[in-house]
């Protein structure tokens, strides 16, 4: 690593997200002054884990992608984590027209016992077709428009929306990108023991070791040109001098910031996000009433049922965590209480008796999951913004909306990255510093 003296304003990051605290401590490392505002009292965002009685809450069901940009930033950066990566596991259920299908152990979803010959040739061609797709094509068709293309019968379509369903935490088929959500149900992922706590912890240790201040309780009001560079205001009317600046928010606050929400660019992509919500019900229980049943595809509903705590360390011994959600479309009231009613009677099928060993429920009732589904309409991944904001030099986006790869927390990480060797190499370039990227 290179570093070199602050003769600048520092670098600030808005939000202190996975987005923000990745730009943070590439940027710290680099040798950069970086000053972090997070308008919450703890750092983190959607990947704070609350540890209850032994048990590890995170914000709803989360799973891990790897070999992919998660695994390459952590990496760069230090972080470890530990996990049980995920192959079809033992205890999968099929839940569909109401009645639950016991899938054999070790059984793919090509051994779906209830589908007929014909159902299975299709599901198996599909399947085994895959891996051989152009995905980057597809970014600009819909998951909809390519089942009606590409897939002839109606329990096949029930079958791969549900696998979208799971890859994208999106109920959305006429808006979502086939691309994207075909290249994920080939992805690998786990889950992370102690929950997503682990990534926050090891990020803000790296930030904060690398010299970076992180200031959390901090609201920014507005981001002001203030010759070369900004001036960063915060709702206090403090204001802070920034040399570059990077918004690690979602993209609605991030136009907000900018311009009094004027700019053209960052007004569009505002304008063009459509977030995917959920409604969550996490559940801690002493034991499992029916340890049969760990996972299920819920088939013809927009629901999801996993017991994370059977493949990472999440619970007590003996004990259990289970998450549940509803997939909710966009524009779609949460009902908080008939969705509630609906995952617990969910639960009923799945673990009855389950009630008289609860130890602890978490309930998020309208809970985003994604700030911009992946549309095809705008050309999938290649439809999202890069970093650089246009025509206000050295200032950056990131977050689960920006740049063209991964979705979710991958996105996240990947446009942290990029923002922060963009915003290296031209500060660097300013200062005659040399390049460090290069020794990545």
């Amino acid at each position: 690593m290179t570093t070199h003296p602050h003769t600048q304003s520092p670098v600030i990051i808005v939000g202190g997200g996975l987005s923000g605290l990745s730009a943070a401590a590439y940027l710290a490392r680099a040798g950069h002054a970086v000053t972090l505002f997070e308008k919450a009292s703890t750092l983190g965002g959607r990947a704070r884990t609350r540890e209850q009685n032994g048990f590890f809450f995170n914000q709803g069901a989360h799973a891990f992608r790897l070999h992919g940009s998660g695994d390459q930033v952590l990496g760069e950066l230090g972080v470890s984590y530990s996990s049980t990566a995920q192959s079809q596991p033992s205890g999968a259920s099929i839940l569909a027209d109401g009645k639950l299908h016991l899938m054999p152990a070790g059984a793919s979803l090509l051994e779906i016992p209830f589908l007929a010959d014909t159902v299975r040739e299709e599901l198996t061609h599909v399947f085994g077709l895959l891996p051989h797709l152009n995905f980057e094509k597809l970014q600009g068709i819909s998951m909809q428009e390519w089942l009606e293309q590409e897939v002839q019968h109606p329990q096949v379509r029930q079958i791969l929306l549900a696998r979208a369903r799971i890859s994208t935490y999106t109920d959305a088929p006429d808006l979502l990108s086939a691309g994207l959500a075909l290249s994920l149900m080939i992805r690998q992922v786990c889950y992370l023991d102690g929950g997503w706590q682990t990534l926050v912890d090891g990020l803000r240790q790296q930030t904060q070791e690398a010299g970076a201040r992180l200031i959390t309780q901090a609201r920014i009001k507005a981001i002001e040109v203030a010759g070369e560079g900004y001036r960063v205001r915060l709702a206090d009317s403090s204001g802070y001098d920034a040399s570059a600046v990077v918004l690690a928010t979602d993209p609605e606050t991030a136009c907000a910031l900018v311009a009094d929400g004027t700019h053209e660019v960052l007004r569009r992509f505002a304008a063009q996000a459509i977030p995917a919500s959920v409604t969550c019900l996490d559940i801690a229980l002493r034991r499992l009433p029916r340890v049969e049943n760990l996972t299920a595809l819920c088939v013809d509903r927009p629901l999801y049922y996993s017991v994370h705590s059977a493949s990472a360390h999440l619970a007590p011994e003996g004990s259990a965590l289970i998450h549940l959600m509803k997939y909710l479309r966009p524009g779609e009231s949460a009902e908080p209480e008939v969705n509630r009613q609906e995952l617990e009677a969910l639960m009923d099928l799945l673990q009855p008796g389950w009630r008289a060993e609860v130890v602890e429920q978490s309930f998020l009732p309208h809970m985003i999951a994604s700030n911009a589904i992946v549309q095809a309409r705008y050309g999938g991944l290649s439809g999202r913004p890069g970093p650089e904001v246009p025509g206000l030099p050295n200032l950056y986006v990131a977050g689960d909306w920006v740049g063209p790869e991964g979705e979710k927390a991958e996105a996240c990480f990947a446009s942290s990255r990029s923002a922060a060797m963009l915003m290296i190499e031209k500060l660097s370039d300013r200062q005659g510093a040399p390049n460090w990227t290069r020794a990545l």
